[in-house]
């Protein structure tokens, strides 16, 4: 039983930005107004002199010109034919209404309370969908009790007829659970014509339920196997490959599936081809939007395989549950090159190749072969590839069946024409490759020296440079006379002298930075070698010399190597200017 209710709210008064005394509303005006704001209807609002009906927003509007917000201009609304007068269901579901199935009768959407106080209404509906086919009223005179079993009628089975609290399930005694659903109460029906009291049920069901298609002869269980095509506890379904309602005597057909299929959908008859690719209610057709074609009627549907590509197909959803086949067909299209043909099956499944030449029937190559890992070469030599230059149609084409698996797999298929290898073409543009790298580093190789050697040639520019660019000038050098050495000491006293004398460091006389501060010229006054004289010879000015070098300016360079157990005076000094050699 459903019911529904609806709550009346007065909708609230627009307020008006009312400046002025005389546009204040009077009582009257305020009352028209509530009036119209409580009709629902279309009907009942233009039945009124003072409201006009709003279709836009379904909505009824006092029609008050005096009023400045309420200024509307009244128009000529065609209201929709009132629900109480439609008297069917498809009827008055089309407009907003709704119908009541028990009481056979349509009432306003804002009427339903008021029209059914005490709950009469069990079932309704606003949905044409849901409407049920009654039978139609052959006279004025018909009776309410009537009226009740044409409603009771609808239900087809005892456990929906016992639903209903104004119906009862009337058996026919053949103890097969065959009966009737007719109005009545607790004790029998309405009329007592239409049954028996002790084949009355209005509580409970039969013990025994066959639907007609069995029957109990012992422990109210149905005999097994059903009879007509049923199958069930209860015989309450049709066999595999067959559909309908078995229900209540019910019957169930054949699944027509052109030979594509063998089950179908029990209630609507679709059926479930078993061959991927076709599809229809009767797997009449081939699936063309994804590359399936052919003619399922007469043969089956092909997926048409692309040269030189490979193809994955991945059964796992849902929907391809029913599927144990499918179906590949390639012609090869060069004339001069072998076909290679390779499959992978995921899962065991039997394989057939068959094929068809121009002008010849169909001829099968392998028949139930296990496609787990299959490969297999067509030479050239004893299939015709290629096109007619008549008809431009295919001289060889090869079909591939998959069967006899079961979801999920995937399958990996690929025709091929690959060109074969000449291993003496092969080996003369290796060994050519080979040649011209070894040729071309030959050639990088004696880039690279020229360039090294022009880099070495430009940093001696460079320094060149350096010590070309030095400036001249005149420095002042005071000599100063020292002590002779004795020359009658032996060399050992000459060696004892030197060591413990402290050696002076050099200084240069002459400091000249090149470009760029980081390099300079170091000018030295050297003292030449006396030939172990005195003095230095005749012709020599005064024993000295300018030497000169090129020099680093910076930071003193430590020694890259350290020499930490000799001692000090071992040690090699810096060759900074400022340092002591």
């Amino acid at each position: 039983q459903q019911q529904q209710q609806q709550q009346f709210v007065p909708a609230a008064v627009p307020v008006a930005n009312i400046k002025r005394l005389e546009n204040c509303q009077k009582t009257e005006d305020f009352m028209v107004i509530t009036v119209c704001e409580q009709l629902h209807s279309c009907h009942a609002c233009s039945a009124n002199a003072a409201c006009s009906w709003d279709a836009e927003h379904n909505r009824c509007r006092p029609y008050l010109s005096n009023i400045p917000h309420l200024n509307r201009t009244r128009e000529d609304v065609i209201c929709p034919q009132p629900c109480a007068t439609l008297t069917s269901c498809h009827n008055c579901t089309e407009d907003e209404c709704i119908w009541c199935q028990n009481e056979q009768r349509c009432v306003d959407r804002n009427a339903y309370t008021p029209s059914f106080p005490y709950g009469q209404c069990r079932e309704w509906t606003t949905h044409s969908a849901k409407c049920r086919s009654s039978p139609s009223n052959t006279g004025n005179g018909r009776s309410t009790a009537a009226q009740s079993s044409a409603q009771c009628g609808f239900y087809n089975s005892c456990a929906q007829c016992l639903d209903d609290p104004a119906c009862g399930w009337c058996d026919d005694g053949s103890n097969t659970g065959l009966g009737n659903c007719i109005a009545g109460g607790a004790l029998s029906p309405y009329d007592a014509s239409e049954c028996q009291v002790n084949h009355w049920f209005f509580t409970s069901c039969p013990p025994c339920n066959c639907n007609g298609h069995s029957h109990c002869p012992d422990n109210n269980i149905c005999e097994q196997p059903c009879s007509n095509l049923t199958t069930g506890n209860h015989c309450e379904k049709c066999s595999k490959g067959y559909w309908g309602n078995p229900i209540n005597g019910g019957h169930c057909q054949k699944c027509e599936c052109n030979g594509q299929g063998e089950n179908c959908q029990p209630d609507t008859g679709k059926c479930f081809c078993n061959t991927k690719g076709i599809v229809g209610d009767h797997c009449e057709k081939c699936d063309t939007q994804n590359h399936y074609n052919g003619d399922p009627i007469k043969s089956s549907c092909y997926y048409e395989l692309t040269i030189d590509y490979q193809f994955t197909f991945n059964l796992s959803k849902k929907e391809d549950r029913h599927f144990t086949k499918i179906n590949f067909r390639n012609s090869p299209q060069k004339p001069e090159i072998d076909a290679d043909f390779t499959i992978t099956c995921s899962v065991p499944a039997k394989m057939d190749i068959s094929v068809k030449r121009a002008g010849f029937p169909e001829k099968f190559l392998y028949a139930g072969i296990n496609c787990s890992t299959f490969r297999q070469r067509f030479p050239k030599t004893e299939y015709t590839f290629g096109h007619s230059p008549e008809d431009n149609s295919s001289l060889t084409t090869f079909y591939v069946f998959v069967h006899d698996f079961r979801p999920p797999i995937w399958i990996q298929i690929a025709f091929s024409q690959y060109p074969k290898l000449n291993l003496q073409q092969f080996f003369i543009t290796f060994s050519t490759c080979f040649l011209l790298l070894l040729l071309m580093a030959a050639v990088l190789w004696k880039i690279k020296q020229k360039y090294d050697t022009f880099r070495r040639r430009q940093r001696l520019f460079v320094e060149m440079e350096q010590m070309a660019s030095r400036p001249f000038s005149q420095v002042v050098v005071e000599i100063e006379n020292r002590d002779n050495i004795d020359l009658t000491h032996t060399m050992e006293g000459i060696t004892h002298l030197t060591k413990k004398r402290k050696k002076d460091c050099p200084s240069p006389i002459a400091l000249e930075p090149c470009s760029g501060n980081r390099a300079a010229v170091l000018s030295l006054l050297v003292r030449l070698p006396t030939g172990g004289l005195q003095h230095a010879p005749a012709g020599q000015s005064a024993g000295l010399a300018v030497a000169s070098a090129l020099v680093t300016l910076g930071n003193p360079r430590r020694p890259s190597i350290e020499h930490s157990k000799e001692p000090k005076s071992k040690r090699k000094q810096s060759q900074h200017p400022d340092s002591c050699t």
